[in-house]
């Protein structure tokens, strides 16, 4: 997989080098603002529960919370782990991932700093005109904190398309603004550059699959969840009723 992703790095650089030309306080307050949103799929976690609690979007929001969970276990537990994508700012940069030696061995990921390592050493073997244009040209902003995990595919993205997918399936009214900003959250993580151009492809496609999933998923189980909420709604307001 490693030959496929470097297969893609000049394409890349390319929009890495786009997104420099257009930046600005302005636009990188609001990406950093917008990739914020995203961390921990909180956004989208909460959008979840408030449609989860309404009677009308109940099976919405249940469906969302199926599509994140899909995501969490294939997205980051699987697909991350196995695919070790170098993230762009360490890619051809040993000496900066040497100097953050430290926040990997905090996060307890010094294990996979170890690969990180060989792999950054064997693709500069591999590529040393890539190495040496990447080097030039590419320019960590600095404007969020770097990430110690992988790159491929992008969990911000996939869990974006994850929920707003489950949206749109039920809801092309609010499904088509949530996947305009599914959209606007991958582009934003492309300008504050912790991902790849190709991480967000990736993940946009991929966060699509989890939410047909969920919809599967949803399709079964939500009876029962729909039922059981309405016993809890109901005991709740014969309770305050009294």
């Amino acid at each position: 997989m490693d030959a496929i992703f470097n297969s893609f790095l000049g394409f890349d650089l390319s929009v890495f080098e786009w997104v420099q030309s257009i930046q600005s306080s302005f636009l990188s307050a609001l990406m950093v603002i917008i990739t914020t949103l995203g961390d921990e799929g909180i956004i989208f976690i909460a959008m979840g529960l408030v449609l989860l609690l309404t009677k009308k979007y109940r099976k919405v929001g249940f469906t969302v919370l199926v599509s994140l969970v899909v995501m969490l276990i294939i997205n980051n537990l699987v697909l991350k782990e196995i695919l070790e994508r170098v993230r762009p700012f360490y890619v051809f940069n040993l000496d900066g991932l040497l100097a953050d030696k430290q926040a990997f061995i905090d996060a307890g990921r010094l294990g996979k700093f170890e690969v990180m390592v060989e792999k950054i050493k064997a693709m500069t073997e591999q590529n040393p005109e890539m190495a040496a244009e990447w080097m030039s040209t590419y320019h960590y902003p600095g404007l969020v904190d770097k990430l110690t995990s992988f790159s491929f595919p992008s969990g911000h993205t996939s869990s974006a398309f994850a929920a707003a997918i489950a949206v749109l399936w039920y809801n092309r009214k609010i499904g088509i603004p949530v996947t305009f900003f599914a959209a606007v959250m991958g582009f934003s993580r492309i300008y504050v550059q912790v991902h790849y151009c190709t991480d967000v492809i990736g993940a946009a496609v991929v966060g699509i699959i989890y939410a047909l999933i969920g919809v599967l998923i949803a399709k079964y189980l939500f009876p029962i969840v729909d039922n059981l909420m309405d016993k809890v709604f109901s005991r709740f307001q014969k309770k305050k009723d009294a």
